[in-house]
C-alpha cells in the first residue's frame, strides 16, 4: 500500500514538473501563457481534425452579407445562386452572428483572423496594430504556408498597412494592384479582385507553395450603387431604383462574382487543392434605415431587428466534398479561427493558443458575444438572444433566436451572461498584454 502510494505521488510531482517547464519554454518564446476557455476535445476525438491538412485555405469575406439571402428568391429570381449552390455542398452554418465594433470590415478581419473580441471602440486595427497577434497567418506559417490578403482599396484605410503584417499576412495587394476601374467609391470590383487573386495564387501553386489567401470583398458596399452593366436582377418598379432594391442588386453581383472566382479556381486546377471559406462581414440592412416590418412583408419571411441584422452566413467547404451539411449551432466571428485550424489539422491546446471562440464542428452548445452595436454584455446562445437593460442582468429582455418571441423566464441565462461578461474582459485584457512588435 505504501508502495503504491509513494509512486502515485512521484507521478504527480512529475506531471507538475514538466507543466512548469512547458509553462517557462512558452515564457522563454516571449509569448503570454494561454488563457483556459474551454474544455477541448482530445485531437483523436475531434470530427474533421486535418480535413484540411496539406490544402491551401481560401478565406472569402462577403462585404454587407446578410444571412436572410441565402436562399431567398424575389421576383422569381434567386439573389445567391452562387451562394446556394455552395452551400449544399459545404458546412454551411446558418446561425453565426457579426461581433465587430466600431471598426467594422476591419474588425470582422480581425476577429476571424485571431478569435479575439474586438472592444467596440475604436477599431482593433486602430488600437492594437502594433501588438504580436497570435493568428491564422502565424500558425500556418508553422506548417510552411505563405500567407497572403487582396483588397481593392487603399491599404492605408482602417490602417491595414500595419494591422496585415501585424497577423502575420507575407504580403497585400491592394488599390496599384488592380484595375484603375471605379465600380463603386472603394475602386475596383470584385471580378477584378477575383482576377489579380487567381493569377498571384496560381503563381504559388506552380512552385509547389501552400497558401492561406484572404480577399475581402467591396462590391456589395452601401450605398449599393453598382455600374448598369453590372446589375443581373430584373425587379419591378415596387424594387428597382429603391434602397432595398439596390442592396439585393449588389449583393446579387457579389454572390455572381463570387461564382466567377469558383470557377477560375476550378479552371486553375486550385479546387480541389484548398479549403474555402465564405462568410459575411456585418449587416448591410441598418434596422436606423430599413424597416423589419417592411422586409418582412416584401420578401415573405420573417426579420428581425436584432437577430436577423446580426445574423451573417459562414460556409466551409472541403476539397472533394459533395455533399452539403447544415451546422445549426450558434456561433459567431471569435468561432472561424478555431473552426479551420481544426479542420487544417492544428490543435490548438496543444499549441498553446488562446481563442476566444469554439470549435463549430466539435461542441455541443455555444453562447458568444456582442457588443457596440448591442449594450455590452449582450449575448447570443443556441436559443436567445439576450440583450442588458440600464441594470445589467435584472432588466434585461431575450427573444428566441427561432420564433422571435420574448421569452419571459430570463432566470436560467443569468450565468451565461456572466460568463459572457468574464470572457470579453479576458479577451481585452489578453489583447492589452501582447507585445509590440518591434517594428510597429
Amino acid at each position: 500500500m505504501l508502495r503504491k502510494l509513494y509512486f502515485r505521488r512521484t507521478a504527480i510531482l512529475l506531471m507538475v514538473f514538466l507543466f512548469s517547464m512547458a509553462d517557462l519554454k512558452f515564457k522563454a518564446l516571449g509569448g503570454p501563457l494561454p488563457i483556459k476557455l474551454f474544455e477541448y476535445k482530445k485531437v483523436s476525438q475531434k470530427a474533421y481534425f486535418g480535413a484540411g491538412s496539406g490544402y491551401n485555405l481560401i478565406v472569402v469575406q462577403l462585404e454587407s452579407f446578410q444571412n436572410f439571402l441565402v436562399n431567398l428568391s424575389v421576383q422569381g429570381q434567386e439573389v445567391t445562386p452562387n451562394l446556394n449552390k455552395l452551400a449544399a455542398k459545404s458546412f454551411y452554418f446558418p446561425n453565426v452572428f457579426s461581433q465587430i465594433g466600431r471598426g467594422n470590415t476591419s474588425d470582422a478581419e480581425f476577429t476571424s483572423n485571431t478569435s479575439i473580441y474586438p472592444v467596440g471602440d475604436p477599431a482593433m486595427s486602430s488600437k492594437y496594430a502594433d501588438r504580436d497577434l497570435p493568428s491564422i497567418a502565424k500558425l500556418l506559417h508553422a506548417k510552411g504556408y505563405i500567407a497572403n490578403t487582396f483588397h481593392v482599396n487603399e491599404v492605408s484605410f482602417w490602417n491595414r498597412n500595419r494591422l496585415y503584417p501585424a497577423l502575420g499576412f507575407d504580403k497585400y495587394y491592394d488599390k496599384p494592384y488592380f484595375k484603375k476601374e471605379i465600380f463603386n467609391r472603394y475602386g475596383a470590383s470584385d471580378e477584378e479582385l477575383y482576377t489579380v487573386a487567381i493569377e498571384k495564387l496560381q503563381s504559388l501553386h506552380r512552385n509547389n507553395k501552400l497558401f492561406y489567401a484572404q480577399l475581402v470583398t467591396v462590391s456589395s458596399h452601401s450605398p449599393f450603387n453598382i455600374p448598369k452593366a453590372s446589375r443581373r436582377l430584373k425587379l419591378n418598379k415596387d424594387l428597382n431604383g429603391k434602397l432595398l432594391g439596390n442592396y439585393l442588386t449588389a449583393v446579387n453581383y457579389a454572390d455572381y462574382a463570387l461564382g466567377t472566382f469558383i470557377e477560375k479556381l476550378k479552371h486553375a486546377g486550385l479546387w480541389d487543392q484548398s479549403v474555402l471559406v465564405v462568410y459575411g462581414d456585418h449587416f448591410g440592412l441598418s434596422k436606423k434605415k430599413y424597416n423589419p416590418e417592411k422586409i418582412s412583408q416584401t420578401f415573405g419571411i420573417r426579420y428581425h431587428k436584432q437577430i436577423s441584422t446580426l445574423n451573417i452566413p459562414l460556409l466551409i467547404h472541403l476539397p472533394g466534398k459533395h455533399s452539403g451539411h447544415r451546422v445549426e449551432l450558434t456561433g459567431g466571428q471569435t468561432d472561424i479561427l478555431p473552426t479551420v485550424a481544426n479542420i487544417m489539422g492544428m490543435d490548438l491546446k496543444s499549441l498553446g493558443f488562446t481563442a476566444f471562440g469554439q470549435d463549430l464542428l466539435n461542441v455541443k452548445h455555444n453562447t458568444i458575444g456582442v457588443r457596440y452595436y448591442l449594450p455590452t454584455g449582450s449575448f447570443l446562445n443556441d436559443e436567445i438572444l439576450f440583450i442588458p437593460g440600464k441594470k445589467g442582468f435584472e432588466d434585461g429582455t431575450a427573444t428566441s433566436i427561432k420564433s422571435f418571441k420574448k421569452i419571459k423566464n430570463t432566470a436560467p441565462y443569468r450565468s451565461e451572461y456572466e460568463k459572457i461578461i468574464e470572457r470579453m474582459k479576458q479577451s481585452d485584457a489578453y489583447v492589452k498584454q501582447l507585445p509590440v512588435q518591434l517594428n510597429g
